[in-house]
């Protein structure tokens, strides 16, 4: 006799239920928040020695594409809020502590943003999300 049972996946044994999707874009801006958060960190990381003014283009660029994320969370109800906030947020804070001379520090929220938002990309739960009650998950 042949089973039907497919073999369950590691998520649905623990019933951990996923809010992270390709719906509204959400998987596909966590990705490009994920890249730009990597490339602040790297900009701003002190061995590299980049002047100032080049940490301030990368971060201005970073909020720019964070701003028209979230833009099109609000306005055109796609799923893109977190990624929004956390790149704005991130390139806002990184900048004025690189502005103070504290580059090591803002490497190290980079460092801390980054593997926040990669543990939301690999688990694909979001506790913004959830309190949002925003589901992107296709089904």
């Amino acid at each position: 006799m042949e089973s039907k049972n497919k073999p369950a996946n590691f998520m649905d044994r623990l019933h951990i239920p996923l809010n992270v999707g390709f719906a509204g874009g959400d998987l596909s801006a966590r990705y490009f928040a994920a890249a730009a958060v990597l490339l602040l960190t790297i900009a701003v990381a002190p061995p590299l020695r980049l002047s100032y003014s080049a940490v301030r283009i990368f971060d201005l660029l970073a909020s720019m594409s964070g701003t028209i994320l979230l833009m099109a969370g609000l306005v055109f109800s796609q799923k893109t809020h977190f990624a929004g906030i956390m790149l704005i947020s991130t390139a806002l804070l990184m900048m004025w502590l690189a502005g103070r001379g504290w580059a090591w520090l803002a490497m190290l929220i980079g460092i801390i943003i980054l593997g926040w938002i990669s543990q939301n990309l690999v688990t694909k739960r979001c506790g913004i999300n959830k309190l949002l009650g925003i589901n992107s998950c296709g089904k």
